[in-house]
């Protein structure tokens, strides 16, 4: 169990950092505008979309993850 949840937890960081990564990117976009008003915000706001997807893997990763600790002694 112990693997398991070792890989697990490396897989929950890979997935977390994803999202961050482009939460971040997302953020900077907005406030530095690198392409113009419009289009760096329309940009911005797909890449929040697209974040959102590592992020659910984590978060359903994080929850397999306190099942199996929580069940498993």
């Amino acid at each position: 169990m112990e693997e398991t949840l070792e890989v697990m937890n490396k897989t929950y960081r890979r997935f977390l950092a994803v999202g961050m990564g482009f939460l971040i990117v997302a953020f900077g976009m907005m406030i530095v505008q690198p392409f113009g008003r419009e289009p760096s915000l329309i940009l911005a706001a797909i890449l929040f979309v697209i974040a959102f997807i590592p992020l659910e893997f984590a978060r359903r990763i994080a929850r397999k993850m306190a099942m199996l600790a929580l069940r498993g002694e």
